[in-house]
């Protein structure tokens, strides 16, 4: 006020809409100067704020450390005074404790002033906390469901695109957290297929209709006319002969008569060849499959373990429904296999953990169906950390005595 400083003010007083601006202005620039309470201790984030004046102590190590920490973000440099004054002696020790766990080194007048209060409340038979903050006996976190909640409001920034001023720590990629664990192995092999069989998209194989060459044409032909010949000289075949046509012919010709030779074989046969030149039947002998000519096709394997997923997501990437749609969607094969293991445990011998199996005959049906499992994945965690399903059950306050 003396010397004219402009400073603006931000205490729980003030209206909403005036804090919005007080918040704006001093982001802007437009005051360089900002006088507030522990309000503005959490969730402002100001760039290039390079000093933090404690004018009173905190009285508890939480508050300490929320005010400190709104100067020397991101990477920058900043300062940080603290007015400690012999009345509040008592929380020279939150300030000793952050200093120590920051490394800073504590000065010889906050250690010397915070020692006098231990051994004067100790001639006292009073017992001094090793750190305060907010007592009581209720819900407390340890380190697992500390875990849990930090996981799961990660997730929920990642999902929503949002990032807390607050969290000191990057942003976590939940696509990166879904590659991590599933430890996604890719191998290509060299399959061997017929050159008649054709290999449509997404592996499928369909057979190709063949085309006869000129050189094979030239030997059909001439094995009709080795067979015409050879039936005409047996009898056989839609020219055969019965025994009045066969008499009729002799004396034509004036040949010899000679007696009947003809098999009931024979005469069966003769019979069925003229039901089948009534008919227009052509009778086809199959002919044993030669040696075709190979081909080698680089056929794409990816493996995606699953075990490790909430067991929701499990169900839902190895559902039926789910797998024909990505497949169809993809045009790639995919095979739930392993078994299941629980977490922190080795596979039994000889086996592997639950995984899924992609095949393909192209990456790029491979990389769609790998997207298309990452997707939904993606949606049942988002939705497990939206709910309370995930969340670690409490622990009982009470148990009974024998």
């Amino acid at each position: 006020m003396k010397v004219a400083y402009p400073c603006m003010a931000l205490h729980g007083g003030v209206d909403q809409y005036d804090r919005d601006s007080v918040i704006v202005d001093f982001k802007n620039g437009a005051c360089k100067l900002l006088v507030a309470t522990s309000v503005a201790a959490r969730g402002l984030d100001v760039k290039h704020l390079i000093l933090v004046v404690n004018y009173d102590c905190p009285n508890h190590y939480e508050d300490y450390v929320h005010r400190c920490g709104r100067t020397g973000r991101a990477g920058n440099k900043g300062w940080a005074y603290t007015f400690v004054t012999p009345e509040q002696e008592r929380q020279a020790g939150d300030v000793i404790k952050a200093m120590e766990m920051s490394g800073a080194p504590v000065p010889d007048d906050l250690m010397q002033l915070w020692v006098s209060f231990k051994d004067r409340m100790k001639s006292e038979g009073k017992r001094v906390k090793g750190a305060s903050g907010f007592g009581g006996h209720g819900f407390k976190f340890d380190e697992t469901e500390q875990q849990l909640a930090t996981d799961r409001r990660k997730l929920q920034k990642a999902a929503l695109g949002l990032q807390d001023s607050d969290d000191e720590e990057g942003a976590v990629d939940i696509d990166q957290q879904i590659e991590d664990m599933f430890a996604s192995k890719k191998t290509v092999k060299d399959v061997a297929v017929p050159v008649s069989m054709n290999i449509q998209p997404g592996g499928a194989v369909a057979p190709v209709p063949s085309i006869p060459s000129a050189s094979a044409t030239q030997k059909l032909e001439l094995a009709k006319r080795m067979a015409t010949k050879i039936n005409i000289a047996k009898n056989l075949g839609d020219q055969a002969q019965d025994m009045t046509q066969q008499l009729a012919t002799a004396v034509m010709s004036g040949g010899r008569i000679a007696g009947p030779t003809v098999s009931a074989k024979s005469i069966a046969q003769q019979m069925a060849d003229r039901i089948h030149a009534k008919l227009n039947y052509t009778k086809t002998d199959e002919k044993p499959e030669s040696e075709e000519q190979m081909e080698t096709l680089k056929r794409y394997e990816l493996e995606l373990e699953i075990n490790d997923f909430p067991q929701t997501c499990r169900w839902r990437v190895t559902s039926k429904e789910a797998l024909e749609q990505i497949c169809e969607y993809s045009e790639a094969g995919i095979t739930v296999r392993g078994t299941f293991c629980l977490p922190n445990k080795e596979a039994p011998a000889g086996e592997r953990k639950l995984y899924l199996a992609i095949e393909s005959t192209n990456e790029r049906s491979l990389a769609i169906a790998k997207s298309e499992v990452t997707r939904l994945i993606k949606e049942e965690l988002v939705r497990l950390q939206n709910s309370y399903q995930y969340q670690p059950a409490q622990k009982n306050r009470y148990k009974v005595l024998a």
